[in-house]
């Protein structure tokens, strides 16, 4: 690939089309073009220029000088699109603590269902098992998980550092039993043991090991409230569901409990 044709397509990554990219670097390359001249080089009809140009004039790359009774175009660097990042960024940043706001005001009632029934709920994809997280910060108990330690795989490194600080300003309290997997041992004692990790909300003390032949942990497992809830991978796809039942729940929680008293402190792995 050349360096022309690698250039055009990180333009691509910025918003820009084929041709939008293939006329701001034909512009670049210039200097500045009349409008026809940019249609005869690139072969690109005249009326989708003028639609490829409106995208760079409104992304401030180019603008419409009028000399001599004529018009040329004329670009600006690539930099400029940053100040319409930055706008976007405080646009998004705006956005999400009206969303806190609102979430607080709006209170979704329940759906009214006898004691022993369960209502399931399916989620697939990244975008399902970061709802199903952000479901779990409504805990106002002690979460018991179950981890594979692979929680920032499913939703991405950005997504994890917001969920852990939401974690800690919420108080979330948890217990987590683990697998002796080296991949998992080396993680805690590099992130966790030090503390007050960006990607990592859980304390060393709160975390204890079994061994895989008294039970395999696949996936990430939270249980919490009236909610046992699941995300897997299965042929690379992320798939998740929750399962709302206190009658369920309540004989999970006396499981975890049971395999708990069974559990080793992580820290033992380190004290030798």
């Amino acid at each position: 690939m050349s360096d022309l044709a690698h250039i055009k397509q990180q333009l691509q990554r910025f918003g820009l089309s084929d041709g939008q990219a293939e006329i701001y670097l034909l512009l670049v390359g210039h200097q500045e073009l009349r409008i026809q001249e940019i249609a005869a080089l690139t072969g690109i009809p005249r009326s989708s220029v003028y639609e490829s140009l409106k995208k760079l004039y409104e992304l401030g790359i180019a603008e419409e000088i009028v000399e001599d009774n004529y018009k040329k175009i004329r670009p600006y660097p690539i930099g400029v699109m940053r100040h319409g990042f930055d706008e976007r960024i405080s646009d998004l940043q705006r956005l999400v603590t009206d969303l806190d706001d609102i979430e607080q005001s709006i209170e979704v009632a329940a759906a009214k269902t006898s004691s022993g029934a369960a209502s399931v709920r399916y989620y697939k994809g990244r975008s399902g098992a970061r709802q199903l997280f952000w479901n779990s910060l409504k805990a106002d108990d002690v979460m018991y998980i179950y981890s594979e330690w692979t929680r920032v795989r499913y939703v991405g490194i950005k997504y994890y550092e917001n969920f852990v600080a939401e974690s800690r300003k919420r108080g979330v309290r948890e217990k987590v039993l683990v697998n002796p997997e080296p991949r998992v041992l080396d993680t805690i004692e590099k992130y966790i043991l030090p503390g007050n990790s960006p990607t990592f909300r859980t304390r060393v003390e709160d975390i204890r090991v079994l061994d895989e032949n008294i039970i395999k942990i696949k996936g990430e497992t939270l249980i919490y409230g009236p909610v046992y809830a699941q995300a897997y991978l299965k042929n690379v796809e992320i798939h998740g569901f929750e399962i709302e039942s206190q009658t369920f729940v309540n004989t999970q929680r006396s499981i975890f409990e049971t395999l708990w008293d069974m559990g080793i402190p992580v820290t033992n792995y380190f004290s030798k």
